[in-house]
């Protein structure tokens, strides 16, 4: 030992001119502990602790920090972990959906377990809303309601012009707000801001994630903890990700929302026990996020192309010819769909879809067009080719044990500004591509004489019975219409709604669809 401890009092005699040889063996064995490690051997990073006895000041063993280029990937994660102190946080929190609902609650409870962290919680809601016939209805946010029955102090505000926020807030808190907090506020709160966001930003950045997520056909989502931007919505400092939340095939809004609701409540609470908003705020890498570590890779990677995430309006809820195949997921991310047709008469009526469900997948009916083209001048019946497809997919219901055999019928199809059937739009049909193109010819009424028609399928058996009052759902493709409600008559059956706007088709004897319209039929089998 003492052979050894003469070699590293050697080695210590050659190092810089401010760490001198020890003057007893106390201090060489203190100097031996401190060069063998390398963890400890770093004198730039050492700060002074008190003097151990027998040890000069200049080798004495010191705190210190481990170096960065030193420390393994878990010492890092569990580093950007380390709580930081904070003051008792007094909260503007500012919300109104079920979404911030959640977080409020999960809130409030920390407040009243924890008041060391959360000493007090101020709420901010939009006004409400007039609704209803007559606007004689008001609808405020569901947020109001929460803060009203938690007992918190409520703030109505459409805008934050000429408001001042109460003199105690240190930190603002904005979950699914919908309104710009302005960089005024933020610098009167000691912390400034923190905002929840569902989703893995920059990836489907804007009002409506969810959805959003749902339509792009992701495999899963998470939840951002990160600082409100002064500038620009959901544009701040990322401080923490939630685990991943997977995303099966058939998921739906609801569903999802549910799912993710107290994972982003945990996510905000965990972050304040952690201190995130505390300076100096640390950007969370991907490798911090729970149940990705190692494969932290493959989430940048999926989310590599990020897409904007608008705010949902009613023609997104519209069912286009090019819209036709995804139904399903529409319906799933957006709700009840509609489209614009025509009846018999020629008055063009909204259709809503109230009841929209998928069948068990079958190939056949999977692969198949939803939409034809028909020139109304031609006179002509429709092409060989769709009357095959046609029969094809009339064999494959007739298979499906919970179908069986059904007839084809055609629904005119229109878009809002009727440009969707022209104007060189290419229309995809799940998977195939049928391209219309558009000479830009009228016929004499000025109309284009080029209609569009979705295929529905009835059950054969109820095709009487629906003139009856007696039928029920139609089927494009794998997706099956339960209920539906015309503009101007109540929700109803589909087919027996829909019975003033079908336009038979025989396959057969390839029967003129243009004659169909005219003839102001629909024919019994």
């Amino acid at each position: 030992m003492q052979r050894l401890t003469r070699q590293f009092v050697t080695r210590a005699s050659r190092l810089s001119p401010w760490l001198g040889p020890p003057n007893s063996a106390a201090g060489a064995e203190a100097l031996l502990l401190c060069i063998t490690n390398p963890l400890l051997f770093q004198p730039a990073a050492w700060k002074p602790l008190t003097t151990l006895p027998g040890v000069c000041r200049r080798c004495q063993i010191r705190s210190f920090r481990i170096p960065a280029s030193l420390r393994s990937k878990e010492e890092t994660i569990a580093k950007g972990k380390r709580k930081k102190k904070s003051d008792p946080l007094q909260i503007l929190f500012c919300g109104s959906d079920e979404f911030s609902d959640a977080s409020l609650l999960e809130l409030f409870r920390e407040h009243v377990s924890n008041r060391e962290l959360i000493r007090s919680i101020d709420v901010v809601v939009r006004p409400g809303k007039p609704t209803g016939r007559g606007n004689k209805v008001i609808q405020y946010p569901t947020t109001r309601e929460v803060a009203k029955r938690l007992d918190l102090p409520i703030h109505e505000r459409n805008t934050f012009t000429g408001w001042d926020m109460p003199s105690q807030i240190n930190l603002i808190i904005a979950v699914s707000f919908g309104l710009f907090v302005p960089r005024r506020l933020l610098r009167q709160a000691k912390y400034g801001g923190l905002n929840l966001h569902p989703s893995y930003l920059p990836d489907l950045r804007g009002p409506a994630p969810l959805q959003h997520a749902i339509l792009a056909g992701r495999s899963f989502t998470g939840v951002t903890l990160q600082t409100l931007d002064a500038a620009h919505f959901d544009h701040g400092l990322v401080l923490a990700r939630s685990r991943p939340v997977l995303m099966p095939d058939d998921c739906e809004f609801e569903d999802l929302l549910t799912a993710i609701k107290p994972i982003a409540a945990d996510l905000l609470v965990q972050g304040l026990r952690d201190g995130v908003h505390v300076p100096p705020l640390e950007e969370a890498g991907w490798e911090a996020v729970p149940g990705v570590g190692a494969g932290a890779g493959a989430v940048a990677v999926a989310i590599e192309e990020p897409i904007p995430a608008p705010k949902v309006t009613t023609q997104d809820r519209q069912i286009l010819p090019s819209r036709v195949p995804d139904m399903q997921r529409r319906n799933r991310a957006l709700g009840p769909l509609w489209f614009w047709s025509r009846d018999r008469r020629g008055a063009r009526k909204r259709v809503i879809v109230d009841g929209m469900w998928s069948v068990r997948p079958d190939p056949a009916l999977s692969n198949t067009n939803f939409v034809f083209t028909v020139d109304s001048t031609s006179g002509s019946s429709l092409a060989a080719e769709t009357l095959d497809q046609l029969k094809a997919v009339a064999a494959a219901y007739a298979s499906a044990s919970k179908i069986g055999r059904c007839t084809p019928y055609l629904v005119p199809l229109e878009a809002e500004a009727e440009a969707d059937v022209g104007a060189g739009a290419d229309h995809k049909n799940n998977g195939q591509t049928k391209s219309i193109s558009s000479s830009g010819q009228k016929d004499i009424t000025g109309e284009d004489p080029r209609k569009t028609y979705m295929v529905l399928w009835i059950p054969e058996g109820k095709t009487k019975g629906y003139l009856l009052g007696h039928g029920e759902s139609c089927y494009v493709g794998l997706t099956r219409f339960d209920k539906v409600k015309v503009e101007g008559d109540a929700r109803k059956p589909a087919a027996q709604a829909l019975k003033n706007f079908i336009i038979p088709v025989d396959l057969d004897g390839g029967k003129d669809v243009v004659d169909g319209m005219k003839e102001g039929r629909v024919e019994e089998n």
